[in-house]
């Protein structure tokens, strides 16, 4: 366990006993309240977020963590947390098994640390900053695909708030089946940034503002061999309360691609 922050192994950790919850609360008929973004939540996302916070206050009073559905903000922080309790709540709770805990450290605005953890199928990436990017113990690398032919893409669409956001999201899918990829969306986001990672995926394309899951994406995918970027394709920033420019994270052979995609669907950055 590091000093200042929580290491790969300490979140590791964390993200299974969190992983056990979501295992133990997977159900169908599932009670969930629909929030004003029209996504839902449940006690899952709740106690899994409300689990890391104490746990860290515990153990790093001094980093500051932003989670999904629960903040502890600490001035001055040299660290920050971002954390989505259950990415993928949607699926998780219509009785779909494909959801992750993410979790992520920043320093100096850069992620240093950043785990994903699949619980149904027991699948752990985890990275930290110059030291490789693994699948458990396996140390794991992304495509080395230079073309979107036959290309998995994760591409965010199938959700009414991305109407409102960053791009067209129809005209990026439409110009991705042009160049004969193969979009998908099942909206457990995370778990698609480790598909890139270990090279199954050639990229994600997040059309929204929320970073809770882009940070551990990033350095996994990073640490990897891949390249992550806002949608204009500039280094992703995080704001004060996690907030991005949507993001392109790829292999990166096919990186500038996708944000010329990108670009030709979205309005100049303001």
């Amino acid at each position: 366990m590091k000093t200042n922050y929580p290491d790969a192994s300490y979140l590791c950790e964390l993200a299974e006993k969190c992983g056990e919850i979501i295992v133990a609360n997977f159900n169908l008929g599932m009670k969930k309240e629909w929030k004003s973004d029209d996504t839902p939540l449940t006690v899952t996302d709740t106690a899994i977020n409300r689990e890391v916070c104490a746990v860290l206050l515990r153990d790093y009073p001094h980093i500051c963590v932003i989670g999904e559905e629960e903040s502890r903000n600490v001035e001055n922080a040299e660290f920050t947390v971002l954390c989505d309790p259950v990415d993928g709540t949607i699926p998780f709770s219509h009785g779909l098994p494909i959801s992750t805990f993410c979790i992520a450290v920043l320093h100096n605005n850069i992620p240093i640390v950043g785990v994903i953890y699949d619980p149904f199928l027991k699948r752990m990436w985890h990275a930290e900053r110059g030291e490789g990017s693994f699948l458990g113990t396996k140390k794991i690398c992304v495509s080395d695909q230079t073309t979107l032919r036959h290309a998995m893409v994760y591409a965010g669409v199938s959700h009414p708030k991305v109407f409102t956001s960053l791009y067209n999201p129809l005209s990026v899918i439409q110009e991705l089946v042009n160049n004969e990829a193969l979009p998908i969306d099942v909206f457990s986001l995370a778990y698609f940034g480790g598909l890139v990672a270990c090279g199954e995926f050639i990229a994600t394309i997040h059309p929204l503002t929320q970073g809770w899951e882009t940070a551990a994406m990033q350095i996994i995918v990073e640490e990897a061999g891949g390249k992550a970027t806002d949608i204009y394709g500039n280094d992703l920033h995080y704001g004060p309360h996690g907030e991005i420019q949507g993001h392109i994270i790829s292999n990166g052979k096919i990186h500038d691609k996708l944000v010329q995609i990108v670009s030709e669907c979205a309005p100049n950055p303001s």
